[in-house]
């Protein structure tokens, strides 16, 4: 597995379709359940096209982070870094859950840098009141009840327990993370977010119980000129429970991001 020592400790990633770099390059960001490995179901469609990027954020994988680190308020910093061991100077950015984090916090520093971004099922952490106003009220009020299987739709769980069980491997295979490391909250907000002239989608599915499509429409609502999309029949992770739909519209925004 190759890693890069940078910002104090050493992160795995994985690069696929170098060649097409002149294309356009995805870096691809991972949620709080998963790592680099969770993407198995975009990168055979993404790297047919683009240059491709996935890595293990700071915590997670074989990306350890350092004994009372600082978790994710060095993600943003992470990516900018590993970008540039790369030398990759712009990218589309996708990201998953935890990973707007990543994706929100490096964009609204170097957004000459980011030629798209994908916000699926997360707001990225962004610090409006009223949005994280409404966050804690829906946690309030819908408890969680299925541990980490929450992260997908109680339907694919019954439907596909192969996939279900993949999901939780893989997340078992992160090093025990305190969460007290990874704050959801307390981000980007105003000014700092009207920098934020690409190209922006937020997508959501229909029945997520953690980031809920009426969270994430106020949240599209910060940034001027986003799209929002509501995908049927999946739960807190499109790309897991409907790759072929996830890759299709995700495509699809990028290919018009180009134009």
């Amino acid at each position: 597995m190759p890693q890069v020592s940078l910002n104090g400790i050493k992160i795995d990633y994985q690069e696929f379709s170098h060649e097409n770099k002149k294309l356009g390059t995805i870096v691809f960001m991972h949620g709080r359940g998963g790592n680099l490995l969770s993407w198995f179901q975009q990168i055979p469609y993404f790297s047919k096209k683009y240059h491709c990027i996935v890595y293990s954020q700071r915590g997670f994988g074989h990306s350890y982070d350092i004994d009372d680190g600082p978790g994710s308020s060095e993600f943003a910093r992470d990516l900018e870094l590993l970008l540039d061991y790369l030398k990759i100077e712009k990218a589309h950015l996708v990201a998953q859950s935890m990973g707007g984090i990543s994706a929100l916090g490096f964009s609204v520093k170097h957004p000459e840098r980011v030629l798209s971004i994908i916000f699926a099922d997360t707001t990225g952490g962004m610090g409006e009141t009223n949005l994280e106003n409404e966050i804690n009220k829906w946690k309030k009020n819908n408890s969680r009840t299925r541990g980490k299987l929450e992260a997908i739709s109680e339907i694919f769980e019954n439907t596909n327990p192969v996939m279900a069980n993949l999901y939780l491997q893989i997340g078992l295979t992160n090093s025990e993370i305190s969460y007290e490391k990874i704050n959801l909250l307390g981000g980007p907000k105003g000014k700092e977010l009207d920098t934020l002239k690409m190209p922006v989608l937020f997508l959501v599915g229909q029945d997520d119980t953690i980031m809920p499509p009426h969270i994430i429409k106020l949240a599209s609502e910060y940034i001027t000129g986003s799209k929002f999309l509501i995908v049927p029949g999946c739960g807190h992770s499109v790309y897991w429970e409907k790759p072929y739909v996830f890759n299709l519209e995700v495509e699809r925004f990028i290919s018009e991001s180009i134009r």
